[in-house]
């Protein structure tokens, strides 16, 4: 069974109802997390997704976290996206995620695994 927690900016519309599409920029980030240090690890990324979304990260549109699955529950993913890919190199730099890392690297079980590609956003 799949969880996710999802952090994004609504787009609010008069209507009750409504589909939006967007070309967006991405990554999907997967972290191996060392024996017992996985609360840990998600008390920190949801940290870091909260500042990313509270208006320091401009431009961060969504994100979420992929819970660990029963057969890898030392494996945790991370879906990302920013409106376009000059904002994602800008989050590559940003304090906000050289904070998480430093918290973060003593927990990790090696070096985390990132794709990076355009996407095509939909929203309901």
């Amino acid at each position: 069974r799949l969880q996710l927690i999802i952090f994004t900016r609504r787009y609010r519309s008069r209507r009750t109802t409504h589909f939006r599409m967007a070309e967006r920029y991405g990554i999907i980030v997967t972290l191996k997390v060392k024996e017992g240090k996985m609360e840990e690890l998600l008390e920190l990324s949801k940290g870091h997704f909260l500042r990313q979304h509270d208006g320091r990260e401009p431009n961060a549109t969504l994100a979420s976290i992929v819970m660990p699955l029963p057969d890898d529950p030392n494996t945790i993913r991370y879906f990302e996206q920013w409106v376009s890919k000059e904002d994602y190199e800008l989050h590559s730099n940003h304090e906000n995620l050289q904070f998480f890392f430093g918290k973060a690297g003593p927990l990790l079980d090696g070096a985390p695994v990132i794709v990076e590609a355009p996407m095509i956003h939909y929203a309901k």
